[in-house]
């Protein structure tokens, strides 16, 4: 059976959230790295995508040109500040590839944030 992201967040043992409990044992910032991979968009150029997320920020990705990071991109399904609007099922797109899912439908979003 596949979970969704959100399962996860919201999988409680004994009325605790094991995601906010894990976050206070490791002690981080709060910010959630979640995967990351390599895609290509429909031009053929690589594009790494770390899919993460925080209290703050909520569900987002980091979109770096590959190997050389020159251009960077931020998206966010939460519509956090000015970082590109995705929706939530787009974000778990991401979210599946970093899991080594595969989803004809990634590179179509990609192209689009990427601007092709």
């Amino acid at each position: 059976m596949l979970f969704g992201i959100s399962d996860i967040f919201n999988a409680t043992i004994g009325g605790i959230k094991i995601a906010q409990d894990i976050s206070k044992i490791f002690g981080h910032n709060g910010r959630n790295d979640l995967g990351k991979t390599v895609l290509r968009d429909s031009h053929n150029r690589e594009w790494k995508v770390k899919v993460r997320h925080s209290s703050k920020r909520g569900r987002y990705l980091k979109i770096y040109s590959y190997p050389d990071g020159k251009k960077k991109l931020r998206a966010s399904a939460d519509q956090y500040k000015y970082y590109l609007h995705i929706t939530y099922d787009e974000w778990e797109l991401f979210y599946k590839a970093a899991a080594g899912l595969e989803d004809s439908r990634v590179r179509s979003v990609l192209d689009r944030l990427v601007g092709i």
